[in-house]
C-alpha cells in the first residue's frame, strides 16, 4: 500500500509563507506542517495551528538563516559558514545543543504538540548534530524524525542536482546506523530535497506516480510572495507555483488515480503494527 505524508515547512519564518501553507492544507494535499521556532511570523504560526485545528505538528529546528534565541552573534545568516564551522571542527556543539533545547521549549510553553522533529536546511543529517537531535526528541518525548536520503532519480544532467544528491548520499549513509539504533520511527521513503524551493506540478506529479509501497515523505514549501519574502528569503522565489501544484486537481486527480493513502506522522506506529 502507498501512504504519504506532505510536509510544508517553514511555518512561522513569514506571515506569507504561513498564509500560503494554510492554504495548501485546507486547500490542497498539504497533512503536515513543520513550524520554525526562530521565525519572524512565528507568533503568527502559533494562530494559524490554532485557526487550523492542527493537531499534529513537527519541530523544524534551525541554526541557519534565522535569528537564535539565545545568542544572536551566533548568528548564521547562510548554511556555507555553517557547514564550514562544522567540517573544520569550530561550532560550538554546547551552543548548538542549548539552542535548539531552546526552541524545543518554547514550543512547549505555547502548547503546541510535536510529533515529529526535523530541521531547516536539513541540518540534523549532520554526524554530531544528529546525536543532539535524538537526545533533544528523547528529552521532550517527540517519537518520529525526518530521515532525508534517496530521493527521485535524475533524469536530466543539472550539477546542482549531482551536488545535492552525493551530499545527500553521503550524510544519510552516516546516519543510518544511529536513526535505527535510536528507536525513533521514520518514513520508509522520502522526496523532496533535490527539488526544494522549485516543486513545480509536472516535477510533482512524477513523484506521485512512481511511489513505492510503504510510507513517503514529501517536502514542500508552498508560500505567496510578499517583499518581506523577496527581500530576506529569495530561496522561496517559487512558493506559489508549489502552492499551485499542492492545491490543483491534477495533482489531486494523480492521488486517487494512484490510490495512495494521506496519513499523518501520528500513524507511523499503527501502520508499522
Amino acid at each position: 500500500m502507498k501512504q504519504l505524508i506532505v510536509t510544508a515547512d517553514d511555518l512561522g519564518l513569514a506571515k506569507s509563507v504561513n498564509e500560503g501553507i494554510a492554504k495548501a492544507c485546507r486547500e490542497g494535499i498539504v497533512n503536515s506542517v513543520s513550524v520554525i521556532p526562530t521565525g519572524e511570523a512565528f507568533a503568527d504560526a502559533l494562530k494559524v495551528i490554532k485557526d487550523l485545528d492542527l493537531k499534529e505538528i513537527g519541530a523544524h529546528l534551525s541554526l541557519t538563516e534565522t535569528k537564535p534565541l539565545l545568542n544572536s552573534s551566533k548568528f548564521y545568516k547562510g548554511h556555507n559558514q555553517f557547514f564550514k564551522d562544522i567540517f573544520f571542527g569550530k561550532a560550538d556543539l554546547g551552543w548548538i545543543h542549548g539552542e535548539l533545547k531552546a526552541q524545543l521549549e518554547l514550543l512547549k510553553r505555547s502548547g503546541v504538540k510535536i510529533t515529529h522533529i526535523n530541521s531547516h536546511e536539513h541540518i540534523h543529517i549532520i554526524p554530531g548534530i544528529l546525536d543532539i537531535f535524538i537526545s533533544l526528541a528523547k528529552e521532550f518525548d517527540i517519537p518520529a524524525m525526518r530521515y532525508p536520503r534517496g530521493d527521485r532519480p535524475m533524469r536530466l544532467f543539472s550539477i546542482s542536482d549531482i551536488y545535492k544528491k552525493s551530499i545527500l548520499s553521503y550524510f544519510s549513509g552516516k546516519i543510518a546506523g544511529p536513526l535505527k539504533k535510536s528507536g525513533l520511527l521514520y518514513t520508509d521513503h522520502f522526496l523532496g530535497l533535490l527539488d526544494a524551493g522549485n516543486l513545480r506540478e509536472d516535477r510533482l506529479m512524477e513523484m506521485l506516480g512512481s511511489l513505492k509501497d510503504g510510507v513517503t515523505e514529501i517536502v514542500c514549501h508552498p508560500g505567496f510572495l510578499s517583499p518581506e519574502v523577496m527581500n530576506n528569503y529569495k530561496w522561496h522565489i517559487n512558493a506559489e507555483a508549489e502552492l499551485f501544484a499542492l492545491t490543483g486537481p491534477r495533482v489531486k486527480d494523480t492521488i486517487k488515480d494512484n490510490e495512495i493513502r494521506l496519513i499523518a506522522y501520528g500513524e507511523l506506529q499503527s501502520v508499522r503494527s
